[in-house]
């Protein structure tokens, strides 16, 4: 028995229904020509949905080649845009925790009495009761 997931869910790309190149010459906007760049640019500008266009190009372009205009921007502009945003990644586990402790020792940094009180009350908790979860 196959599941599938049932037709209520929305379209993660049903916004491209109201976009203003709908229907386009799709080669416009992959052109290298810079005329019918600037045309692209200008659908572009007077379309309803040109930032989630362009956010699901910078979404799936991350790290892999650019190519044409999206939201308005060329694919260097993108990429342009994309080296300016802020990364985001994990944060960094404060320190006076296990995880902090353990950072410490992978990056060869300094370790505080905080973290290594934490990472005592860590080893002595699972070797009392088999487990680091606290009950």
């Amino acid at each position: 028995m196959s599941r599938r997931a049932p037709a209520t869910l929305p379209n993660a790309l049903s916004w491209a229904a109201q976009a203003a190149c709908k229907g386009q010459d799709l080669a416009l906007f992959f052109s290298d020509a810079e005329q019918k760049v600037q045309q692209a640019k200008q659908i572009c500008v007077a379309c309803p949905v040109r930032t989630a266009c362009l956010d699901e190009a910078m979404r799936t372009e991350a790290g892999a080649a650019r190519d044409g205009v999206y939201g308005g921007l060329t694919a260097t502009e993108r990429a342009q845009l994309a080296d300016e945003s802020p990364r985001t990644g994990r944060r960094r586990a404060p320190c006076g925790t296990p995880a902090a402790y353990r950072r410490h020792v992978k990056c060869k940094e300094p370790i505080d009495d905080a973290c290594r009180a934490a990472k005592r009350e860590n080893d002595r908790r699972y070797r009392c009761t088999g487990s680091t979860v606290q009950r």
